[in-house]
């Protein structure tokens, strides 16, 4: 049996959880510091919430230095050990803390920006170098659940912070006697902790950090985009930095003005999408399992933008009443259905953005992968800047919050469509999952044998039309199925089968240059490192027994010398879709949740490959069970 991937227990082993401690006070220390610096220079209490202007000038103190000190992040990450890096980004946040409160204490405005700007060049050394260690210290089937806490701790954080911005502006108070001690206290915290996070040495210590913005960018640009893979999901996450951002700008104008919320009402609307997205994150790991489930990537994208226009389309003018309080925002189908829609687009903000951050992680060179995240943390922060300002050239035309968030939705999910496009069987593999345990209960053994990267063949028995669905489902990695030509032309499963990159083949007899044709896309899928999955016996089994697998295996593996992984299936022979009782399909389905078992053997080297091996191996795994 597979054991199922940890993620709440991460944060007790010391190899994560004060990395996760570490990114807790980095968090609380920006948001401490933001809230702190409104209250200080709006000068009343619920103008932090209509000074719009303001608050995107605070944010652009926090972005704009760091935008040129990302790339000199992502080298560091990388030329040095990455948990004296850690230390030393801790140490800065401890005196942008010290730098802001004494502004703050003075009423010294400029020091106190300056304390702003010191905390977003400190984000951009730390956060390469968390992303990394990440890497370097969790397995791939722990990067979801590790990156699921990273994103719901950053959540948390903002949620403890207007938490107290609003407990204080409810009872009268000055925030200020509360968001000082506890910014002192979070950045002692985070620096005392960063000297637990376990030395990690760097992957490039002979190469030196260029300290020149331009140089250093140069540098980093180029390793972000070496990899087209990378580079689009480094694309998808910072337009979704851009979405939420401009989403959370707008929100509490949205809330005061739109809606009239006070009190009470007011924290549920401002924390509804942020708790939602803190839940969807940490649901990214009990969705994908023991594998980076980039299927979520679409699904959340889809969630965002029907939320999204849903907003757009809400009425809140058209409520008896406005929601000043809690009792009255929960009154009104009005109310309670923009609630429901902040809380799809935060939850589905979590699906979405989890899984791309571990793709990156996992997919980019271990040698410069903090320079990668670096040219990420890059892109993030110019996206961000294009939002702010965006946002604000919008609301100066006299845009309403409606249409702006709808703006940003659909430019979101235009990418999110771009990105399907270009890989939609990350989709078609979610699909194919949800598919499969709706139908069946499942069991896998020895997934760990697929290797996680590099090109294999893998063979099985052929018992029905759901093989490939089952092989699909469990696999940890993208598979291309080589099908019979008849299978593949089936009318509405041939999309299916075209987006899935199917290899459509046919015996020699009947279209020699199509096998030849179908032969020459295995070897191109092979050639770029993928998985191939092929049934030897090139049909489906008429009584349940395993055929003879054919030599079209032997032909395959000569041209392309890779492992070939014997898998077997039990449990589908008497399904609806095998030949059990007559034509799959056209007999009445017994109704019953069965249960299915896929066998994963050892690889067999290429050049030991014969089609009479793979066919004993494949029986000896499936045993007398059919």
């Amino acid at each position: 049996m597979e054991t199922k991937a940890r993620q709440f227990p991460l944060l007790l082993e010391r190899r994560f959880g004060p990395l996760w401690l570490c990114q807790i006070t980095n968090s609380l220390n920006n948001q401490f510091l933001r809230a702190a610096t409104l209250w200080i220079l709006s000068g009343k209490a619920y103008a932090v919430f209509g000074m719009a202007t303001l608050q995107v000038e605070i944010i652009a103190w926090f972005v704009v230095p760091a935008i040129f000190t990302a790339a000199i992040g992502g080298q560091l990450a990388d030329h040095l050990d990455r948990n004296r890096v850690i230390i030393m980004a801790q140490t800065a946040g401890l005196v942008a803390a010290a730098t802001s409160i004494g502004g703050l204490l003075s009423e010294n405005a400029s020091l106190v920006l300056a304390g702003v700007a010191v905390s977003g060049i400190q984000s951009t050394v730390f956060v390469p170098a968390q992303g990394a260690l990440i890497r370097q210290h969790l397995a791939d089937t722990e990067l979801t659940p590790g990156n699921g806490l990273m994103t719901a701790g950053r959540q948390l954080a903002s949620t403890i912070s207007l938490a107290i911005l609003l407990g204080t502006m409810n009872g009268g108070g000055d925030a200020t006697h509360i968001l000082l001690p506890a910014l002192a206290v979070s950045a002692l915290t985070g620096w005392l902790v960063s000297f637990r996070v376990p030395v990690s040495p760097a992957p490039r210590p002979d190469v030196t950090t260029s300290w020149t913005p331009l140089g250093a960018l140069r540098e980093t640009l180029l390793a972000a985009l070496s990899d087209r893979n990378v580079f689009l999901a480094i694309l998808g996450v910072s337009w979704f930095w851009f979405t939420y951002l401009v989403f959370l700008i707008n929100l509490p104008a949205y809330a005061t003005d739109v809606i009239g919320a006070k009190d009470l009402a007011l924290a549920v609307l401002l924390m509804t999408p942020i708790i939602a997205l803190m839940l969807g994150a940490l649901l990214c790991q009990p969705a994908s399992g023991r594998r980076v489930e980039l299927g979520l990537v679409p699904l959340g994208a889809l969630g965002m933008a029907i939320a999204g226009v849903d907003f757009y389309l809400n009425s809140p003018e058209a409520a008896p009443a406005a929601a000043s309080g809690l009792r009255e925002l929960l009154a009104y189908p009005t109310y309670i259905r923009c609630l429901a829609d902040l809380a799809t687009f935060g939850l589905s903000a979590g699906l979405y953005v989890v899984p791309l951050y571990a793709l990156v992680q996992q997919i980019a060179p271990a040698d410069r992968l903090g320079r990668v995240l670096g040219g990420m943390m890059f892109y993030n922060l110019l996206f961000v800047s294009l939002a702010l300002a965006g946002a604000q050239w919008l609301r100066s035309e006299g845009l309403s919050v409606h249409a702006i968030v709808l703006i940003a939705i659909l430019l979101q999910s235009c990418v999110a469509v771009y990105i399907f496009l270009l890989l939609p069987e990350f989709l078609l593999r979610l699909v194919m999952w949800v598919l499969v345990h709706t139908i069946y209960r499942t069991d896998a053994s020895h997934l760990d044998r697929v290797p996680p990267v590099g090109a294999a063949v893998i063979v099985c028995n052929h018992v029905s039309y759901m093989d490939p669905l089952v092989i699909g489902a469990k696999v940890r990695r993208p598979v291309r199925f080589v099908m019979h030509r008849y299978i593949f032309q089936i009318p509405v499963l041939r999309t299916f089968f075209r987006l899935a990159k199917a290899i459509p083949i046919v015996s020699a007899k009947k279209d020699p240059e199509g096998l030849e044709w179908a032969l020459d896309q295995v070897a191109k899928e092979l050639e770029a490192g993928r998985l191939v999955a092929i049934f030897p016996e090139g049909m489906l089994t008429r009584d349940g027994d395993i055929g003879v697998f054919r030599s079209g295996i032997e032909r395959i593996v000569e041209r392309n010398p890779v492992p070939v992984i014997p898998m077997a299936l039990q449990g589908l022979w008497g399904s609806f879709f095998s030949f059990s009782g007559g034509e799959p399909m056209a007999h009445v389905p017994r109704l019953r949740w069965s249960k299915i078992r896929l066998r994963v053997g050892e690889p067999i080297p290429p050049e030991e490959v014969t089609a009479d091996l793979l066919g004993d191996r494949v029986a000896a795994l499936r045993g007398p069970h059919r």
